[in-house]
C-alpha cells in the first residue's frame, strides 16, 4: 500500500491509514480550527483590547455597552437552560451541552465586560489583520479559546518530576462543542464587533488620508 503524506502545505510527514493529515496537524486542526492556524495569544490581543477599551472610554454614557453586556448574559440563561433540561433527562445536543458549561465556567469566573472588550478585541484583530486567521472556522475556534483563557479554570497543572517543574495545560473541546460556544457569542456580539471595527478602519483611513495631505503639502513648498 503507497503510503500517504499529510496534505498540509510543506508537511511531509505520514499520516493514519485513512486521515488527510499527520499526528502534529490533525491535533492542531482539532485545537485550533485548521491545521496551519497559530494560536492568538493575550499579546497578540493587547493592542486590540486597548483599541476597544479606548472606544468605550470615548463613550462612556452610551447604553450600547449594558447592551453588549445584556446579550452576553442571555447567552448565559439560554446554557442554563440546556444544562436544566439535562438534569431533567431531556434528550439534547451534547455538544452544546459541553458548550453550555463553558459558558456557565466562564460567567461565574469573569466579569461580563471582560468577555465583551475580548470579543470585540478578537473581531477586530481580524479585521485588521485577517491573515491571521487561515479559515473562518480557525476564527471561531481562536475567539473561544481567547474566552476561556480569561479563567484558570480551563487550565490544569501537572509536575515533571525529571525536570522538577509544574507545568500548565490547556483543557481542549471538542471541535463541536467549539462551534456550538463560538455560534451562541457570534450571533450575540458580532453585529455589534463588526460595527465598531468598521469605524476602527474608517478613522484609520481619515489619519492615513490627513497624513498624505500632510506630505503632499510640505513637497509642495519651495
Amino acid at each position: 500500500m503507497t503510503a500517504r503524506t499529510c496534505r498540509a502545505p510543506g508537511c511531509g510527514a505520514r499520516t493514519s491509514r485513512y486521515g488527510a493529515f499527520c499526528t502534529t496537524h490533525r491535533s492542531r486542526s482539532r485545537r485550533h480550527g485548521h491545521p496551519d492556524q497559530e494560536s492568538i495569544t493575550t499579546a497578540d490581543l493587547k493592542p486590540y483590547l486597548k483599541l476597544v477599551r479606548a472606544r468605550i472610554a470615548r463613550n462612556e454614557a452610551s447604553p450600547l455597552w449594558a447592551e453588549c453586556e445584556a446579550r452576553w448574559n442571555a447567552v448565559l440563561e439560554h446554557a442554563r437552560r440546556v444544562l436544566a433540561a439535562f438534569q431533567r433527562c431531556q434528550a439534547g445536543y451534547r455538544p452544546e451541552r459541553i458548550a453550555s458549561q463553558e459558558v456557565v465556567k466562564l460567567a461565574e469566573s469573569v466579569e461580563p465586560s471582560k468577555v465583551v472588550e475580548t470579543t470585540l478585541a478578537v473581531f477586530l484583530l481580524q479585521e485588521q489583520q485577517p491573515r491571521r486567521f487561515r479559515s473562518d472556522k480557525a476564527f471561531r475556534f481562536q475567539l473561544v479559546r481567547r474566552l476561556r483563557g480569561l479563567t484558570d479554570l480551563n487550565a490544569g497543572s501537572w509536575y515533571n518530576h525529571k525536570t522538577g517543574k509544574t507545568h500548565r495545560a490547556y483543557r481542549e473541546l471538542t471541535p463541536r462543542a467549539v462551534t456550538a460556544f463560538a455560534q451562541w457569542i457570534i450571533e450575540a456580539l458580532g453585529g455589534v464587533a463588526l460595527y465598531l471595527a468598521g469605524l476602527e478602519r474608517k478613522q484609520e483611513q481619515e489619519r492615513q488620508e490627513q497624513r498624505r495631505l500632510l506630505t503632499e503639502a510640505l513637497e509642495a513648498l519651495q
